[in-house]
């Protein structure tokens, strides 16, 4: 059934006394994680999960305020874990294993004290002085033999040192002594569990970097963030870290093992020219890992590890947009408030506010769900903002806002300007008046967010006799994608089943965008498609007026698309730009109805009568919309009324059908 649709239809407004207020900036200030509830579960319950190990991946786009929330999550389980001491982290060189560490964890603020007696142990040494050898030895065992690790050590190092001074040695025996010295590696801290985040992810920066000592020709490592964060949390830049597949299969391997091997820490160019010996062994991975991405760096994650979830077992999802209802209203109200304040921006009147909420809403491409998007929304703000205070304005009006609108659809037809002016001047042919076989005005979508626009597209078919096929030009050059091809092969399975049931379908068609030359995709014009076929074969033909998007499935059933508002926008602008078209209009699917946040314009147009939009269920009522004719609906016997439009279908396909029988026994 057609539906031509009025003007409220056309937009979900939102109602400003929902508001108690008279400026934003008596708003209540957003939460951090606004609209983030199942996100927010996954993390606490990831993060909260004793001992180490379970790392957890945070999907979601930027500007959706991730970050913030992220940190107001972690702040808060580390809050609730103050309790756990964060462990000194020391290296202990194992006996007659040249360059080979053991690991062992001291109280906070114990390490130094033990580096610095076994270095006044060495000094002692060196010098030959039994007595200071004595007491530091003394105090080395009264400080740190609880450990079965350090009570080897300290004797290995009691023994080492007495047989040096007990003789003449060399400068090499008293660097060997030197490299005796545990290496420090962490310096644990009281204050509960550390947060960082880390920028970069290359070695250097995730492990540190290993020099050495030109006097001693000791070891020593400045510890990377995967260290530093130890017991606590590291949240790391997933993009960053593919970017280079070195880094990231080193990263996937201690992630894997627990384990960061000695040896992957980079060393300086002058540790190596000093001589320094390669470190050995490994130290427990202490942190947990946050790989923080966007949707598209956790599809390439995905698609690199098959067992990434053995890697991070949560997985934590933000959403770019929630639902709309009274309180998720409020909530993204509560959001502008925060990016007024944020930005330094005029406040909002309830009106003004209540604008806001349907460009929220339109950036979604339904009337149903709101943005999440802090970016989109603090860049509509700035803007508004600037407009109030040119014009002495004290406070931002919802004429502001649309005078926004207004300007962002003027910037995008600027960028698309040389492309209207070759419709103007009829170097692209588009036909807004009249009616032509086999030819149908689709819409098609250029550019992605917020740049892109209509791109009107003049399908058209040429049919002959032949075995059945519909060629895809598109596709035989490789301007087509395969969500195209398959709207292309479901259009041919409808011709056939619902026109040549009982016969084989005796024709080849071809399809093309006419002056197209960008890559197509997707099956929003697979209904323009057939009812160029459909006009081609029958010798009937389709108005010039409007405009077709929709898919259609096997059973002619149209459905909805994406992008509805441009497109419908975009037509309604270039019949705008060519002058006035009589009975211009769009036809598009009935349910995509829910998503229409069209502009003022375009509403006032289909007020006036300047403009149409009809909503359509069937392949049906497009043939009806644009031929006048009754289409015919078939019947027990699978055919169709005399003298409609499906009926010279089916009759022109069965001649089809008998020519191609003949020229086969010619052959």
């Amino acid at each position: 059934m057609i539906e031509t649709l009025t003007q409220s239809q056309l937009r979900l407004t939102t109602d400003d006394s929902l508001f108690g207020f008279n400026s934003s900036d008596q708003f209540a200030p957003a939460k951090p994680c606004t609209g983030q509830k199942r996100a927010v579960a996954a993390l606490r319950t990831a993060l909260a999960m004793p001992g180490s190990g379970y790392h957890v991946i945070v999907v979601g786009r930027e500007g959706t305020n991730r970050q913030a929330c992220l940190d107001s999550v972690l702040n808060s389980v580390a809050s609730s874990a103050a309790t756990t001491m964060d462990q000194d982290r020391v290296l202990l060189p194992v006996r007659n294993r040249p360059g080979l560490y053991e690991e062992i964890q001291l109280q906070p603020g114990h390490a130094r004290s033990l580096i610095n007696v076994c270095q006044q142990v060495v000094m002692a040494t060196i010098n030959h002085d039994p007595e200071q050898h004595t007491q530091m030895l003394q105090e080395l065992t009264d400080g740190f033999s609880d450990i079965t690790l350090l009570t080897e050590y300290i004797n290995w190092l009691d023994n080492f040192s007495l047989l040096l001074m007990a003789g003449e040695n060399t400068e090499f025996e008293y660097r060997e002594l030197q490299r005796m010295i545990p290496l420090f590696l962490h310096a644990g801290s009281q204050q509960g569990m550390p947060i960082l985040w880390e920028p970069f992810t290359d070695a250097p920066s995730l492990l540190g970097v290993q020099s050495v000592e030109p006097d001693t020709g000791r070891s020593v490592i400045n510890a990377g963030t995967l260290i530093q964060a130890s017991n606590g949390f590291l949240i790391v830049e997933g993009r960053r870290l593919i970017e280079d597949p070195l880094h990231w299969n080193l990263f996937r391997d201690i992630l894997k093992s627990g384990l960061i091997p000695l040896h992957a820490i980079p060393s300086t160019p002058s540790s190596q020219a000093c001589g320094g010996q390669p470190l050995n062994g490994n130290i427990r991975l202490l942190c947990r890992v946050v790989l923080l991405c966007d949707p598209d760096t956790f599809d390439q994650l995905q698609a690199l590890e098959s067992d990434l979830d053995q890697l991070f077992p949560v997985i934590a999802e933000f959403e770019s947009d929630i639902e709309r209802n009274d309180e998720n209203t409020n909530a993204v109200a509560g959001i502008i408030s925060d990016l007024v304040r944020q930005y330094h921006c005029l406040p909002l009147n309830k009106q003004a506010m209540a604008a806001m909420i349907d460009v929220a809403a339109k950036f979604t491409g339904t009337q149903h769900r709101l943005t999440l998007s802090r970016s989109m929304i603090s860049r509509m703000l700035r803007e508004a903002s600037l407009l109030a205070n040119s014009a002495a304005k004290e406070i931002v009006t919802d004429k502001h806002i649309k005078a926004v609108i207004q300007q962002s659809r003027q910037r995008v037809m600027a960028d698309r300007h040389e492309a209207m002016q070759a419709i103007l001047n009829g170097e692209t042919q588009v036909e807004l008046s009249g009616k032509v076989i086999g030819q149908i005005n689709g819409l098609t979508m250029v550019g992605s967010g917020l740049q892109s626009y209509l791109e009107p597209a003049r399908i058209t078919a040429a049919v002959r006799p032949g075995d059945g096929a519909v060629v895809d030009i598109e596709r035989e050059v490789n301007l087509g994608g395969s969500i195209h091809s398959k709207g292309v092969l479901i259009l041919t399975s409808l011709l056939a089943s619902r026109y040549s049931r009982h016969t084989p379908l005796s024709l080849i068609a071809s399809l093309v965008f006419e002056q197209s030359y960008a890559y197509v995709d997707g099956d929003s014009a697979s209904a323009a498609e057939i009812m160029a076929i459909l006009s081609a074969v029958a010798e009937i033909p389709l108005a010039q007026n409007l405009a077709l998007t929709g898919s259609i499935d096997q059973r002619g059933q149209i459905l909805c698309v994406g992008d509805i508002n441009k497109k419908i926008e975009g037509f309604y602008h270039l019949c705008q730009l060519h002058g006035r078209v009589v009975d211009a209009g769009v036809v598009i699917p009935k349910t995509n109805l829910r998503d229409l946040m069209l502009d003022d314009d375009v509403i006032n147009a289909v007020n006036d009568g300047l403009f149409s939009i009809h909503a359509v269920t069937t392949l049906d009522d497009v043939i009806e919309l644009y031929t006048g004719m009754k289409a015919g609906q078939e019947d027990d016997r699978h055919e169709f009324p005399a003298g409609s439009f499906n009926a010279l279908v089916q009759q022109s396909l069965q001649q089809f059908a008998e020519e191609n029988k003949h020229d086969h026994k010619d052959d």
